[in-house]
């Protein structure tokens, strides 16, 4: 069960706390990164976990349980997402292996040889397309329904994070260029997500961008740089519109709420923080002081809640502890 929590906004996420762990704690001798996504109708909640661990779990939130109702140890398992319909999910791996997985039972349904290395990926909105980048500046679009490659991109410099915009028009890489001595320069590249068409490339005054997440009003892209920015980029030309404070040095994923409002920054330390767009301010930050571990914060679909891996393998869900008078939700 999950206990009922408010929408949050800049007022109510103030008082985040935690209210439900899921999983056992697992011990691991490596440093730990864990990868979240919620379903469409925040019942299910996935884990990546990158080393240490079991590599894809899933959890059915109208359960008492804290054991996972699914596990799939994914060799080299990247990232993960519920597709719309809430009853498949979709894993990618770093060779490109495209699955998908029954959510009630884990079943695997279908495999998709993608034919390249895979170091981040952007599900659509609507399930059908997925963006893959390689580290050493390969960009694909692939079509999840037809199987097959829409367009491909090749540029000599790295790419650290990529997104998809909701509206399915825009594809984006925050990318560091290489220049003399070893040094490297931070910029953006966006394209029509459609055809491939480069529509506008920006460069900062930072070595890496780290992370990109579109706006869900569709007017801009945020960035987040090494130098511990958040750049506001509007739509398409790229121009900086404004720029708010980064947690920590720096943010590795981004992740707006379904009302645009608040931004979860999750930084390279382990912990994360939730944003007022309109201000800046940081509203809350959590952190278990582990430098061993890291994850996404993602905001669930309805608004009112915040998961983000623990230290110790474990997942957190944050809302805002209800009246006692309250009743749980089944």
């Amino acid at each position: 069960m999950i206990t009922p929590s408010p929408q949050l906004d800049a007022a109510t996420a103030r008082h985040l706390s935690l209210l439900r762990t899921l999983g056992e704690p697992e011990l691991s001798p490596y440093s730990r990164w864990q990868w979240l996504a919620w379903d469409a109708s925040s019942r299910y909640l996935l884990s990546v976990q990158k080393q240490g661990g079991v590599s894809l779990r899933w959890w059915d939130l109208h359960a008492e349980t804290a054991q996972p109702h699914a596990a799939k140890a994914i060799p080299g398992c990247v990232a993960a997402w519920f597709l719309p319909d809430s009853q498949r999910l979709l894993s990618v791996t770093v060779r490109g292996t495209l699955q998908t997985w029954s959510v009630a039972d884990g079943r695997l349904l279908s495999t998709v040889e993608t034919g390249g290395s895979i170091s981040h990926a952007s599900l659509s909105a609507d399930g059908t397309r997925l963006l893959l980048v390689a580290s050493v500046g390969r960009v694909l679009l692939w079509d999840l329904e037809r199987r097959w490659l829409v367009w491909r991109k090749e540029d000599p410099w790295q790419v650290h994070g990529c997104a998809l915009s909701s509206d399915g028009a825009f594809a984006a890489v925050g990318a560091a260029e290489d220049l003399q001595d070893a040094a490297t320069r931070a910029s953006v590249r966006l394209w029509d997500a459609r055809t491939g068409r480069r529509i506008a490339t920006r460069a900062f005054d930072a070595r890496r961008t780290w992370a990109v997440a579109f706006t869900p009003s569709g007017d801009h892209l945020v960035a987040a740089t090494s130098s511990g920015e958040l750049l506001f980029l509007a739509l398409p030309a790229l121009d900086i519109a404004r720029s708010l404070k980064a947690p920590a040095s720096f943010a590795l994923h981004l992740e707006f709420n379904p009302a645009g409002s608040l931004l979860a920054a999750s930084p390279d330390t382990s912990a994360f923080a939730i944003i007022d767009v309109r201000d800046g301010q940081h509203v809350f930050g959590y952190s278990d002081l582990d430098d061993q571990q890291g994850s996404t914060a993602n905001f669930s679909p309805d608004g009112r809640f915040v998961s983000w891996g623990l230290d110790d393998g474990k997942v957190g869900i944050w809302g805002v502890k209800p009246r006692p008078q309250e009743l749980r939700l089944g």
